[in-house]
């Protein structure tokens, strides 16, 4: 472990790609004790209320409406999924509502040209732009009207002509904070779609996604991301990073998807994640085959996410699901693991990809960096020196611009103002920290690695936590530590090197 763990600077995931949308991009990430949920419902089918069960036809050759289970007359559509997690409403943490549909007009038909052996979609090629306001009701509630934020709208571009797609999101994290129960049923209505025929099939839907605090669970990175990017011909990949996986035992990590357009009678599109070979390996499970892993259903782990209305097993290109990633002696993601990268493609059944989220168990070292900011103090970054040059042939200005005096001397204050923390038998002063470990022995491969390259470590064991933290120099001056960070951030072994403040 090369990177120290405390780590404060934004690092952006990154998603590459040719097809066209939305780059996608982080919305969301918190570090605590505590799990996630998923719930979402599909928002047309080919009946208003009962579930749809065939999975033989294809969705472009099928008449669509909108489903409206509510009996509600202020509302045109209307779907429900049902929530049970273990905690109040006040250990929400995060709660984010995302809707997304084809829609290129209101209604469609087609017509088949047996002369030239051709079925023609034709619309009036005009639709409502308000996509972002819906109903929103919770447990025992009443509709409450949601604008949310337009992620994503194809429709005055030239993007996707033939179906015309969009995305929207609302934050509804005190919504949810201020009900009185959590559990129960929750119903998303006023999503605008085609309806009728329409070139691919019509499609849509939404979903819920819950972060909540438990102290059962063990510390765990998640993070949200937001885009709207055709998967189709060439793949498109995910970086995940910004987390640090624990020193040992079994890392535990899962994923969530939504997607537009999985057609379950095409086949060739597939997930995959990189493992710690380097190798792509293909996701699956029993209802998600690796070769048709986007297949127009909801699913929760390994089963069908029934507990909505209409509980439909096909959903028509909507599709939503919660899993694990496996991996048996960490395979795929790896003690002390900082980066992953899930990958999406197909070759014959394109699809959109409109939501991602990541979640992973993490190091309590790392977990405590991220919430404990008054003892911990990361610098910014020194501009990085160009390869050809080295700090023993770099020409120094031996006078500081005003720029720097100043730098220095904001910085200094901050130093001096950080939380001291009290540890027996080691001298007051700021220590300049490398590294800390929980494994003595990992402690011991850290130093060795340090007096390899010429350094002289030294360490020191917090008894309240138990764990080593390396350190290079420890100061009552904080100008000295200072000036020495500065020199040694633009090392590759040291650019999140920290100050803390000991015995003050």
């Amino acid at each position: 472990m090369k990177k120290i763990i405390f780590l404060f600077v934004f690092i952006i995931s990154m998603v590459t790609y040719p097809q066209e949308g939305l780059l996608f991009s982080r919305q969301q990430q918190l570090y605590l004790k505590g799990n996630s949920a998923l719930i979402g419902n599909n928002i047309v089918s080919t009946d208003a209320t009962k579930p749809l069960n065939d999975l033989s036809g294809f969705n472009d050759n099928l008449k669509l409406e909108y489903i409206d289970i509510d009996d509600d007359k202020t509302t045109f559509s209307s779907s429900q999924a049902n929530l049970t997690i273990d905690v109040p409403p006040s250990k929400i943490k995060y709660a984010a509502l995302y809707w997304s549909a084809v829609y290129k007009y209101d209604k469609g038909v087609k017509r088949e040209l047996k002369e030239k052996n051709k079925i023609v979609y034709k619309g009036n090629d005009t639709r409502s732009m308000n996509v972002n306001s819906i109903l929103f009701k919770q447990p025992n509630g009443n509709y409450q009207k949601i604008e949310g934020q337009i992620i994503f709208d194809s429709y005055n571009s030239k993007l996707f002509e033939f179906n015309k797609p969009y995305l929207c999101y609302a934050d509804v994290t005190s919504q949810l904070q201020q009900v009185k129960t959590i559990n129960g049923s929750y119903t998303v209505a006023n999503i605008l779609a085609t309806e009728g025929y329409i070139s691919g099939g019509a499609s849509g839907g939404w979903l819920l996604y819950i972060v909540y605090e438990s102290e059962k669970a063990k510390p765990k990175y998640f993070a949200t991301f937001k885009g709207f990017v055709e998967v189709y011909k060439e793949p498109v990949d995910i970086i995940f990073n910004n987390f640090k996986t624990d020193e040992s035992d079994t890392i535990k990590s899962s994923f969530c998807l939504g997607a537009l357009e999985g057609d379950q009678k095409l086949k060739t599109d597939s997930c995959l994640i990189l493992d710690s070979n380097q190798d792509f390996v293909p996701f699956y499970n029993k209802l998600r085959p690796p070769n048709n892993f986007f297949n127009g259903k909801i699913t929760i782990y390994d089963e069908s996410y029934s507990d909505r209305v209409p509980n439909s097993l096909n959903t028509l290109g909507f599709d939503l699901l919660k899993m694990d990633i496996p991996n048996e002696n960490n395979q795929i993601i790896s003690n002390n693991t900082t980066q992953t990268i899930i990958r999406f493609e197909t070759r014959a059944d394109r699809f959109y990809l409109f939501f991602v989220a990541f979640e992973t168990e993490i190091s309590p070292i790392y977990l405590e960096g991220k919430n404990n900011v008054d003892s911990i103090l990361v610098l910014e970054k020194n501009k990085a020196i160009p390869e050809e040059t080295s700090l023993s042939n770099q020409v120094i200005d031996t006078i500081p611009n005003e720029k720097d005096v100043l730098e220095q001397k904001n910085t200094v204050e901050k130093i001096k103002r950080l939380k001291s923390i009290s540890i027996p038998s080691i001298p007051k002063g700021y220590y300049l920290v490398t590294n800390v470990f929980a494994s003595k022995n990992n402690t011991m491969k850290w130093m060795q690695e340090l007096e390899e390259k010429g350094y002289q470590p030294k360490s020191y064991t917090n008894p309240k936590n138990g764990w080593h933290y390396i350190y290079l120099l420890n100061d009552e001056d904080p100008n000295t530590i200072y000036q020495k960070h500065k020199e040694l951030s633009k090392l590759e072994d040291f650019q999140d090197i920290w100050i803390l403040k000991l015995n003050f």
